[in-house]
């Protein structure tokens, strides 16, 4: 099929899938999914409507940078410095590590780069997936959207440093030192446009004045910043989900109170189509005849995930700044959301397959279960919030604290009342 015929179905996909998300009751399966089984349903293995050409497949890559943009425009760095941001690194250290070692141990893989993409493929939390789901159900705002913002920022940030040093074919000295250039780079393009916006520059001014004509100046500044860095991030051998993930924190820091405008209209871009046509032509990569040949080793898949990193997100709760508030099953909330997983599987088995070390059965098999992971631990979620009476978190504290505030006053004037009867 031709190019545009491929695209069409793509298109048509992206209008249905939200319309049918909206109609299910309670909205229980969030549009990502839809998107993914839509796609896949589509795509070479069963219909033959959609076919990977390598037109599809550059389009893929950029609706997977501006997935990762976004990603890293979200990051909140007082939240990643504090009490919040230290559980969820922990949980995510301990992630790795379980999985490391589970996979020596359960699994038996002994090659190098298949094991270690495998436990990054387990570590990692789709930020970028949960966003949009996190906006449609309004959780954004609470504290337990926060919480899963701060495990899922450590769930995308650690992977792709993992997989830029251990994945590479290079020497781990000179893997190192790129990287560490390339985030010298991405730093003092951050810098430099916040010197210029002190000094008041006539650029600057020129800039935001363009910003809502036909020019267009701040989207097209920003889109060219992640090509740059994501061409950067090719020129150097590392993963390009890294120059997006790096442009969305750089723009962040340049705009600390954000611009309502330019996130509009960035949303609007990469939601209202490039977003959408990586998830339908990632469901459209599955190879569907060998899932359904090994159910089994699919189910272990999205049953390793829990364990593996739903366990450590469960008991990192406990460490996080409102921990006291938290009932079991907002810690369940939280994990199952941080458990939801599909970018980093699509992007580490792409890296791992290139390098010759994952065959396609395996790479089929870990995307399919990241796919059902989005199916599966968001419905968990949502189920265990709506157990919790759905009520976000903030309310739950101020209750909580007013509660708490009153106790003394109660005790005190028994004590008086106590004393006059002495």
């Amino acid at each position: 099929m031709h190019d545009f015929g491929s695209l069409f179905v793509i298109s048509l996909i992206a209008v249905i899938a939200p319309i049918l998300a909206h109609m299910i009751p309670k909205r229980f399966i969030p549009e990502t999914v839809l998107l993914v089984v839509f796609g896949m349903l589509a795509g070479p293995y069963v219909l033959g409507l959609i076919e990977l050409t390598d037109s599809i497949k550059l389009l893929t890559e950029l609706g997977l940078a501006f997935l990762f943009l976004l990603a890293g425009y979200e990051i909140d760095v007082s939240e990643m410095r504090g009490k919040r941001g230290l559980s969820a690194l922990g949980g995510w250290v301990a992630t790795f590590l379980i999985a490391l070692v589970s996979i020596h141990l359960v699994a038996g893989l002994t090659g190098y780069i298949e094991s270690v993409a495998v436990a990054i493929a387990f570590s990692a939390t789709a930020l970028g997936t949960l966003i949009p789901i996190l906006k449609e159900r309004g959780l954004m705002k609470s504290n337990v959207g926060l919480d899963v913002l701060a495990h899922g920022t450590f769930g995308e940030l650690g992977p792709i440093i993992a997989m830029a040093l251990l994945l590479s074919v290079r020497s781990a000295w000179d893997t190192v030192l790129i990287l560490t250039l390339f985030l010298g780079v991405s730093v003092a393009l951050a810098i430099v446009p916040l010197k210029a916006r002190d000094a008041g520059l006539r650029l600057v001014k020129l800039i935001h004045l363009k910003a809502e004509t036909t020019a267009q100046t701040t989207v097209r500044l920003t889109v060219t910043l992640m090509v740059g860095l994501v061409l950067l991030a090719y020129t150097f051998d590392l993963d390009v989900v890294l120059g997006a993930f790096a442009a969305g924190f750089i723009i962040r820091t340049v705009l600390p109170t954000g611009r309502e405008e330019l996130e509009h209209k960035l949303d609007g871009l990469a939601y209202g189509f490039l977003i959408p046509l990586f998830f339908i032509t990632s469901g459209a990569s599955i190879n569907v005849t060998t899932v359904l040949e090994l159910p089994w080793l699919l189910a272990a898949v999205v049953f390793g995930l829990l364990v593996v990193r739903a366990i450590p997100v469960f008991i990192s709760t406990y460490f996080t700044v409102e921990a006291s508030a938290y009932t079991t099953r907002d810690r369940l909330t939280i994990a199952f959301y941080a458990t939801t997983s599909l970018p980093i599987i699509v992007a580490v088995t792409h890296v791992a397959s290139e390098a010759g070390a994952m065959g396609p059965r395996a790479a089929s098999i870990l995307v399919a279960g990241g796919a059902l992971s989005v199916l599966i631990m968001p419905l968990l979620a949502s189920l265990s919030y709506s157990a919790a009476e759905a009520l976000p978190i903030n309310k739950s504290l101020d209750k909580f604290r007013t509660f708490r505030s009153s106790r003394p006053i109660q005790n005190t004037s028994s004590a008086v009342r106590r004393m006059g009867k002495r």
